[in-house]
């Protein structure tokens, strides 16, 4: 898939894939081997009736499709704009040791307090009920 920054790479792979040099395809379609050479350096900004004709001389059709954007997640923007910058400096400073024992560190803390919790849950449902 090509995004709209490396279209001209589709002129260059078209021209190759059809066996032809910047002349052959400039020829076929009725301009000049330097306009060719600028599509394929990405130096223009080709109309799609320009990209159909260099893709049909090249002895392929050019297939345009619609692809929607997704929204933007709200609460993933508020974090962005949000986000603690100095905090992620700091990470970034240790080494990738250091982060991965936190990382474990961490993992075990939650698992510990998810079992507390568990137990505590349990504490409460064999208690007898208190009367006021």
């Amino acid at each position: 898939m090509y995004n709209m920054q490396q279209i001209h790479k589709l002129v260059q792979e078209a021209r190759r894939e059809g066996h032809l040099t910047q002349r052959e395809l400039a020829e076929l379609v009725g301009t000049s081997q330097s306009a060719i050479a600028g599509l394929e350096r990405g130096d223009t900004n080709p109309t799609i009736d320009t990209l159909a004709r260099c893709a049909a001389a090249a002895g392929f059709a050019l297939h345009v499709t619609l692809l929607p954007i997704p929204p933007a997640d709200a609460v993933v923007e508020l974090y962005k704009r949000d986000v603690d910058r100095t905090l992620l400096r700091e990470n970034l400073r240790k080494t990738v040791d250091e982060r991965l024992r936190l990382l474990s560190e961490w993992q075990q803390n939650v698992t510990a307090l998810q079992q507390a919790t568990i137990s505590a849950k349990r504490a409460r449902k064999a208690a007898p009920p208190t009367t006021p």
